[in-house]
This record gives C-alpha cells, structure tokens and sequence, in this order.
C-alpha cells in the first residue's frame, strides 16, 4: 500500500496563504517534509483558480514542488483543460487526478492520460456519489470501458469509489459500500485497476461532528480489502506508522519494533 499525501490543497489556510503570497520556503518545506514522513505521492491542489491567475500559479507551483522532492506529484484538478496546462509545467511524469463517470469530464482527461500516457484517477460518482457498492461498480464499469479504448489498462487506471463523511447522515453505508468496491473490482476485471481512497474525506466534518478517531481503523480495514493507495495526511505520524506497519503485513517491509513505537 503506498502513501499520497494530500496535505498540499489550498483547502487548508496554511497552503492558501503560501500560494498566493508566492511563499517558496513554505511549499519547499512542506514537501520536503511529506517526501520524509514516508508519502511517495504528492497531491498538488491550489483549489479554483481564476482564469487569468490559472498559467502562472500551476507554473510556480509545479516547479517549485519538483525542485523540493523526488516524490510523484499527482495534478488536481477539476477541469481537463486546467490538467493539461499544468502538465505543461512538469519535468517528469504525474498523475492525472481527477475524472468522474460523467462523460463531459470522462473522455477529456482519459484523453489527455492516453496521449501523454500517464496513469489517472477516475472516482465512480457523476454529480453525486452513489449510496451503494453496485452503483459504485457500475459506473467502475463505464469508467474502465472509456478507459481501455484509449489504451489506458491495468494499473494505469486507479479508480477511486468515494469515500464520504462518516459523520454525514448515511455515512455508515457509503463506508461499507467502499469497502465492498474495493473487494470486488478485482473480480470484475483483467486486468484490474489499481484502487485508492481518500481517507481524510471519511473524517471531514458534517454538521459539526468529526470522525477522526475512525482514521485508523477504516485504512486497516480499507487495506484489508484490497486498497493499494491511501491519500490522506502524511503528516499525521500515527496514520503514517499505521501505514507503515500495514505494508510489513503485506510483506513490504520488515518489522522493527522500534520503529513503530508511539
């Protein structure tokens, strides 16, 4: 199971202010520290961007995470036409994040993946997240069809099936449809795609309430059940030590207790 970290979104005030002042030491340190803490990836989100300030804040930020790290950095984005001109920027090969089932948004960044061939994540929701694991399915269907007339197969498709607030009325069943998403794509599939969560969806707030405490358990339970790519806070040093110990069970590391003590 490998590590994304996405702790580089302007979601969070500290990234917000350090894109637009320009701040270069911040987002130099702040990947430098993810690419220590153990995250192999590195999600860059600046958020919605105006079109004018689009070109030059994707052109200091992709430059600026590439000098600090040699971890992958995955492109966010909500538009193919803003993945594309953030490509642009790269010296080497991201990931594409992300596609939807809907096909407005489908075709165009399983396009630009095909062409410049590089692996994508495509989430199994349109306009809204489906409540059930066939729903979620069906629409990993849709996505893997798109996906492999344009060459795109295997590992070079990660489908995401959606984590949603635990907190959030019904949060329980989408958690458990995840779950089944996650087991059952293998089967449906040859070759499979690779699968991710995000995880810190899971515990984002609703109506007030937070999950935090569900973190860990769900990623064990998540890995359990086939997931090979967490994104999530990889500065949280007990998630990460969790990640970490869960790779010596997939035998991918060796156990050091050390290593993992509080």
């Amino acid at each position: 199971m490998m590590v994304a970290a996405d702790n580089l979104t302007a979601s969070r005030p500290s990234v917000r202010r350090a894109l637009e002042a320009r701040d270069e030491a911040f987002i130099s340190r702040l990947c430098q520290g993810l690419e220590q803490s153990g995250a192999a990836w590195i999600d860059l989100n600046p958020g919605y961007l105006p079109p004018a300030r689009r070109r030059d804040t994707w052109a200091w930020l992709v430059g600026t995470a590439e000098a600090s790290c040699s971890a992958k950095l995955i492109l966010d984005a909500a538009d193919a036409a803003s993945l594309d001109l953030a490509l642009g920027f790269c010296t080497r090969p991201p990931v594409l994040n992300m596609a939807t089932a809907e096909q407005a948004r489908l075709g165009p960044v399983l396009d630009i993946a095909a062409h410049h061939r590089l692996e994508v994540i495509a989430a199994t929701m349109t306009a809204t997240v489906p409540p059930s694991a066939e729903e979620r399915l069906a629409l990993a269907a849709l996505i893997v069809q798109e996906a492999s007339s344009r060459g795109i197969t295997g590992g070079q498709l990660i489908l995401d099936p959606m984590a949603m607030p635990l907190a959030l009325s019904g949060g329980e069943a989408h958690a458990a449809a995840v779950l089944a998403t996650l087991r059952t794509l293998p089967q449906l599939f040859d070759p499979p795609p690779r699968r991710l969560i995000a995880l810190s969806n899971l515990v984002t707030a609703s109506a007030g309430a937070r999950a935090d405490f569900a973190a860990a358990p769900y990623l064990a339970a998540a890995m359990g059940a086939g997931l090979e790519v967490v994104m999530m806070d990889a500065l949280n040093p007990e998630l990460m030590r969790l990640a970490r110990l869960l790779r010596v069970f997939q035998g991918q590391g060796i156990f050091a207790p050390g290593e993992f003590a509080p």
